[in-house]
């Protein structure tokens, strides 16, 4: 309607009318709304913003440094309401604590054998096994995404291992059966569909392959169609001895 210039569909109450969805929507849908959005900043009939005293034209988008803010004066001299959006990004200087909603998850290190270890000192090149284990809090069906950023100490060994299924040197462990895992430099990757409100673990093993001491990110998983169910661990530290 926006893209035909139509004066019959009310374009601001269907657009509207997205936001009570957007949470539930697939990715398709999510594609296309993007879409309509685009449509909707390229409509003639949304004007009358001015920044400063100076018109704005076309699709309205301002970058400002918080190092740089000075105060910006956005003035509506327009005959119709139009809606904005004020997005702040930054990095939290303190880690936020485990929790999340819907799901729980945490992370565990353990020997070749199956033995419980701390990342407070490992030897360089010891190979250890880490264990994700995610638990739900209701029974549903989820496609779900798990992300775990490796510390810098760290890099992922023989990702074939668990590939090919050849599990026999860890017959202590019961893994689920993932869609598509991705081992990467700096992470490990998992999509998994689950359907049941018992919890699941992943695994992969890992070498330490440089002495210090370093930060340990948070491991996350999130519903890829309901972004709100989610859950992420506590950050830490770890250190590589000589």
């Amino acid at each position: 309607a926006a893209e035909a210039g139509s004066s019959v569909v009310d374009t601001a109450a269907l657009a509207g009318s997205l936001t009570a969805d957007g949470p539930y929507m697939s990715t398709q849908e999510q594609a296309w709304s993007l879409l309509a959005a685009r449509a909707l900043l390229r409509d003639p009939s949304v004007a009358g913003l001015t920044l400063n005293g100076e018109p704005v034209t076309g699709p309205f988008v301002r970058q400002v440094a918080a190092s740089g803010l000075t105060p910006q004066t956005l003035t509506n001299a327009g005959g119709n309401a139009t809606d904005i959006t004020l997005t702040t990004i930054g990095v939290p200087e303190v880690a936020p604590e485990a929790g999340g909603y819907g799901y729980a998850i945490k992370r565990g290190y353990y020997t070749m054998d199956g033995v419980p270890v701390g990342l407070e000192s490992v030897a360089t090149g010891t190979r250890l096994v880490t264990v994700l284990t995610v638990r739900p809090f209701e029974k549903g069906e989820a496609r779900l995404m798990v992300d775990d950023p490796l510390p810098a100490g760290l890099e992922i060994d023989n990702p074939n291992l668990l590939r090919s299924g050849d599990v026999n040197a860890l017959d202590w462990l019961d893994p689920a059966t993932a869609r598509h895992t991705e081992f990467r430099s700096d992470r490990f990757l998992a999509a998994v569909d689950w359907r049941s409100d018992k919890p699941f673990q992943l695994a992969y093993i890992v070498r330490a392959v440089s002495p210090g001491d370093y930060h340990h990110p948070a491991v996350s998983v999130e519903d890829m169609y309901r972004p709100q169910y989610r859950a992420r661990s506590a950050t830490g530290r770890m250190t590589v001895t000589e």
